[in-house]
């Protein structure tokens, strides 16, 4: 087989990154010493943690704060550091870090717990429980008396558990008498509202100390992203206006540094699909469409399912009809859409609530037209993102399973009202 000319330039064209890694998502600061902007952060976060460094266990945590502010970046490498300055001083640390999406339910998730725990114990084999919530539990408590040192369940994207009271129940282990020691708690959420939904007693022991991370702002970004750009392009490459321009769009975005970088990353992509070694104003400004569709796409997958199901009848229907809609034609394709994924359907007055909460967040669009005295005022609404990009990205959740197998043309005609 021989390769083509068109692929074999490939091969020829000159880049200008020297490591893209440094703008993608995954990658950190190796240590605290290179986080830029959370000095304020960080004292405050070890001083909370402070009791590890002589064997005991710390006060839980709740962190919060907007996307892209460092939450989760800032709780692995304190806790690491941390783990690993108290070994110098002769203790040991346990650090279980626990992503909330992928472990939803109680019993899911004490099985990772624990499943973790035993792999930290020398020469103990992990012995099988079942799949209830008790038996797991009682397991954990075996295993926490068993290891005998600090604990640390860091819960990142906490407000995604089905049952955050699970949270309350594995803090109260040693008030039961369960164990010897209790376990710290670090939770993690971007849901600024999720900590005033909680139950009583579970918003008291996750709220021993709160600490919010504030968004960056377009000078505070500015400083991250030319400490990348110097890792991740080769020598001037950027024109002075690049990563200003960058960090000020970063900052538009409530402060996200992610977005700022990827912003970043794919102006030079674009600089390289110009040919050029120079990445100029027109390729920030023509990533930050990309980035756009991508942020869209990012909301629209993190929606509940009921208001997924509410905006995915909204777009089917103004495909069919090609104008505003009225909140009852959205609640009759809603009925369908419902009966065809098995979902529980709620009323018209709470299909309306998710309307507005859609177009809060600039999904959706709601004008209210007149239509005379004796027919009051009517809401007609209609979608601004992409219909495309909304479909494509609620039919990606397996729920939506039964509709993804659906052809276009009879999908069509299900949704004729």
């Amino acid at each position: 087989m021989v390769i083509s000319k068109k692929l074999s330039k490939l091969y020829s064209k000159q880049t200008i990154f020297r490591d893209k890694d440094y703008l993608k998502k995954g990658h950190h600061p190796r240590s605290l010493d290179e986080v830029l902007h959370r000095d304020h952060v960080i004292d405050i976060y070890t001083n909370c943690l402070r009791d590890v460094m002589h064997g005991d266990v710390p006060d839980n945590i709740f962190v919060y704060g907007t996307y892209g502010t460092g939450k989760t970046m800032l709780t692995k490498l304190i806790t690491s550091e941390i783990a690993l300055a108290a070994e110098v001083e002769g203790y040991k640390i346990r650090v279980i870090y626990i992503f909330c999406e992928s472990y939803r339910s109680p019993s899911p998730l004490l099985r990772h717990i624990n499943q973790e725990l035993v792999n930290s114990i020398p020469n103990l084999e992990n012995k099988m429980v079942g799949t209830s919530i008790s038996r797991n539990f009682e397991y954990f408590c075996e295993l926490v008396n068993l290891i005998s040192i600090p604990i640390i369940l860091i819960f990142d994207e906490i407000d995604k558990l089905n049952n955050p009271d699970i949270i309350n129940q594995l803090s109260r282990i040693k008030e039961c008498e369960f164990t010897q020691k209790n376990v710290c708690i670090i939770g993690i959420t971007n849901d600024t509202i999720f900590y005033d939904n909680l139950d009583g007693r579970t918003k008291s022991i996750i709220g021993q100390n709160e600490l919010f991370i504030p968004p960056y702002n377009a000078e505070e970004l500015a400083d991250i992203l030319t400490a990348r750009a110097n890792l991740a392009f080769k020598d001037n490459v950027c024109e002075n206006i690049v990563i200003p321009l960058c960090a000020a769009f970063g900052a538009q975005e409530n402060g996200d540094a992610r977005k700022a970088m990827d912003l970043l990353r794919l102006s030079g992509e674009n600089a390289e699909l110009r040919s050029s070694l120079k990445i100029c104003e027109q390729d920030v400004k023509a990533a930050k469409g990309k980035v756009e569709i991508n942020r869209q796409a990012e909301i629209i997958r993190k929606l509940p399912t009921q208001t997924k199901a509410v905006l995915f009848a909204c777009t089917s229907r103004y495909e069919i009809t090609g104008s505003n809609l009225e909140t009852t034609e959205i609640y009759n394709s809603y009925l369908k859409i419902a009966e065809i994924i098995s979902l529980d359907t709620v009323t018209l007055r709470r299909v309306g609530d998710y309307i507005s909460e859609l177009a809060s967040i600039g999904i959706l669009s709601i004008n209210k037209i007149s239509r005379g005295r004796k027919r009051g005022v009517v809401n007609f609404v209609k979608p601004i993102t992409d219909t495309y990009i909304i479909e494509q990205t609620i039919l990606q959740d397996p729920r939506f399973e039964e509709l993804q197998r659906r052809s276009s043309d009879s999908f069509t005609a299900n949704f004729e009202v």
